[in-house]
Formats: structure tokens, sequence, C-alpha cells
């Protein structure tokens, strides 16, 4: 198992990139490039709310993401809110996923809660 705790407790930064201060998609990119060797690109177009940004980067395939049912460690969690992508999250273990939300500093957090739940859109595992 993949051991997260070191990501627990980075402040929320709008556009952050690094351990002084990451928004969701920018912990998912410091996550994956230090643990996978991975970098994923980062996101343009700042007109669009973030989620829809990270969606984008998923859905148009300018990262190379496949859908799965049955989420593993390291995959990303996709979620919806008012029908639109706004927010993502990095599967710890199936149930639990870390992720950077704005006014709070990366967290643990099962995404099974009510609150998550009903937004998830999908989940990806990145090829």
């Amino acid at each position: 198992m993949i051991d997260f705790s070191e990501y627990i407790g980075i402040p929320f930064q709008a556009g952050g990139r690094d351990r002084c201060g990451c928004d969701c998609w920018g912990l998912l990119r410091l996550i994956y490039k230090e643990r996978l060797g991975v970098d994923l690109p980062a996101y343009t177009g700042y007109d669009r709310p973030l989620g829809e940004r990270a969606a984008a980067l998923i859905q148009e395939g300018r990262t190379e993401w496949e859908a799965v049912s049955r989420p593993e460690p390291m995959d990303a969690v996709l979620f919806k809110v008012g029908g639109r992508p706004n927010h993502i999250g990095l599967v710890v273990v199936p149930g639990l996923m870390i992720h950077s939300a704005t006014g709070k500093d990366s967290c643990i957090e099962s995404y099974n809660r009510p609150l998550w739940r009903s937004r998830i859109e999908g989940f990806y595992r990145a090829r």
C-alpha cells in the first residue's frame, strides 16, 4: 500500500502545484510525479472552473485515461456539481480518497459519504 501521509495537511492554494500549496489537480499531479514518475499536464483556461479544466484533461484525452468501474489506489475520482465537473481526488484505497478542497488542507476522506457519493462522475486510471 502506498503511504500518503506526507501529502496530508498541504494547504489549499488555487493553482498551487507543490507542497507549499495545491489545488485538487495540483495535488494529483504532485503525487503522480513523486510516486510514479508521471508528469501529468498542467491545465490552462483559467476562465473555466477548476474541475472543468481537470475533467477536460481526462475527458478530452490530453492524458491517456480509461474509465474504470472498480477503483484502485492511484485512480482519479471526478466529481460533478450542478451537472459540471468541479473536483478531483485520488483513490487511496477503495472507499477513501486524498484531495484538496477550497478552505481545507489536503486530507483523506471517504468518497462514499453522501456529500461526495451523489456527485461522483466516474473513476479514471492513467495508462
